[in-house]
């Protein structure tokens, strides 16, 4: 028979366990977990053999153990009715929600909602009142819909959620405020971006009404985010009146004000301000650089988009003093560090340094390799670079196989995902096949003529006269003056045309 020191024992144990859990001592909960499994079987006080399993399988969860775990938690969940359901009230709820978020995390959503469905049920029994239970089982069952790829039921259960959480606290408790993150981010999902956005209203008011400076402005920030969607305009207007806040409010490299000015930068980069752009993006660095290492991702991921853009804007020596400097600390961030390689490959090439040039876009092909994705439009892109470097430096050979390469990546792909850069591709390899010492006349005029009825479907009229004027050349140089008058035509056409 089991005395009552060993009762006490148990309980011990217990306690024990939930404190090294929560402080994250695994190991030491692991010397205590044998001990309340063998004293539990042999208990007849059901209140602690209940609790026993609650604390055993919240261990095995703890160290992803799914099978043991559940196991645990179903025999505990079976001897609800035999327990005292007052006293263990909070621990009864409590092993219902994290059973279901142990099964909902491992994609168990039939079992998941059946334990929901029977916590309800008890609740619905046992305390009708209980706001925060209800609150916190109808969040349980939204991620459960989330999982299951439901995300229109998941925000329905959300907003249950939340119902209940209204009624025991205010507005901005991290309660609630995870879960309006939780139902906005749905939103945002299912391009329902003012629904998004309204909850973030609300509470804007409410912290202007308590006039707490640095959650309007964390607010101001969220709301610009979800304008960024569908226009940009207020976005940046939204986020423009947080970075004042955060500036007032907090020192030089605090998170909010970087975010806030790489906010900015992105909004200007895609309306095509690039000038403000760079100036945002800088503006970020220099904060970032205040509190942060220059090796840390987000340092090189700037000193990248900075670089992009001024090249974009032609200021060629400024993008490769950024690109230059970036690539050094790049090593750690292959992603990233493709965007340097292939920002100074094209830097090297305008400065006609086609060694630097080619030994930067070799890289960048390995790394692309050495990822999987070497049948995709950056690769054909940088063969196709590596080939025009050929042709100007009158490598025909050379160029004629970097163009054949990179057409056998395009025709792999979606056409229309690459038709100005395979047509170009065509029109480039015709001037090969052309040029080359044993020259394919037959070759060239096909290739000619198809890259041609490709940029034909293309809408860039520059695009169009420059294989238009190829053609005629072509055309003239091989003495065919009525292919080259059809070709003639089309350009005085594409060029009088309204």
């Amino acid at each position: 028979m089991i005395m009552q020191k060993d009762l006490n024992q148990i309980s011990s144990i217990i306690e024990a366990v939930k404190k090294q859990l929560t402080n994250g001592d695994i190991r030491t909960a692991k010397e205590w977990i044998a001990q309340l499994e063998a004293l539990s079987q042999n208990t007849l006080d059901v209140n602690l053999q209940f609790q026993a399993y609650v604390t055993i399988a919240k261990y095995y969860r703890r160290i992803r153990n799914y099978d043991e775990s559940a196991g645990r938690f179903r025999k505990a969940l079976n001897m609800v009715s035999a327990i005292d359901q007052k006293e263990l009230a909070k621990v009864i709820i409590d092993a219902h929600l994290v059973y279901i978020t142990l099964e909902t995390e491992y994609n168990q959503l039939k079992k998941a909602r059946t334990t929901v469905a029977k916590l309800l049920d008890w609740l619905d029994k046992n305390r009708p009142d209980d706001h925060l239970a209800y609150g916190l089982t109808y969040r349980s069952l939204g991620n459960i819909f989330f999982a299951d790829d439901d995300i229109q039921g998941g925000i329905k259960q959300m907003e249950k959620a939340l119902a209940y959480f209204y009624k025991i606290y205010p507005v901005t408790h991290p309660v609630t405020l995870d879960v309006i993150n939780i139902i906005s981010n749905a939103y945002i999902k299912i391009e329902n971006f003012e629904s998004a956005r309204l909850p973030y209203e609300k509470l804007l008011q409410e912290y202007q009404k308590r006039n707490d400076q640095a959650e309007v402005a964390s607010t101001l920030l969220k709301i610009g985010e979800i304008y960024y969607y569908t226009n940009l305009k207020q976005a940046r207007s939204s986020i423009m009146k947080a970075l004042k806040i955060f500036e007032e409010t907090f020192e030089a490299g605090h998170e909010d004000i970087i975010k806030a000015l790489m906010m900015l930068g992105e909004i200007d980069e895609n309306i095509g301000n690039y000038p403000r752009a760079v100036n945002y993006y800088q503006k970020a660095l220099g904060q970032i650089l205040t509190t942060r290492q220059n090796t840390d991702a987000i340092v090189v991921y700037t000193y990248a988009k900075i670089g992009m853009i001024l090249i974009k804007m032609d200021k060629l020596a400024e993008a490769k003093s950024y690109l230059e400097e970036g690539l050094t600390l790049s090593e750690n961030f292959p992603n990233i560090r493709l965007q340097f390689l292939y920002g100074l490959g094209k830097i090297y090439s305008f400065e006609k340094n086609y060694d630097a040039a080619f030994v930067i876009f070799r890289e960048f092909l390995q790394r692309l390799e050495a990822s999987g994705h070497k049948y995709c439009k950056s690769y054909a892109d940088t063969l196709q670079a590596i080939a025009f470097n050929d042709l100007e430096q009158q490598k025909l050979n050379e160029a004629l196989k970097h163009y054949c390469e990179a057409l056998s990546i395009y025709e792999k792909l979606v056409s229309t995902s690459c038709r100005e850069e395979k047509g170009l591709a065509y029109i480039r390899l015709g001037y090969c096949y052309e040029h080359i010492e044993e020259k394919d006349l037959e070759k060239a005029e096909q290739s000619y003529e198809k890259g041609f009825r490709i940029l034909d479907k293309v809408n860039d009229t520059g695009l169009l006269e420059e294989a238009l004027a190829a053609m005629i050349d072509f055309y003239n140089r091989t003495n065919q003056p009525k292919k080259r008058k059809i070709y003639a035509d089309k350009l005085v056409k594409l060029q009088t045309r309204d």
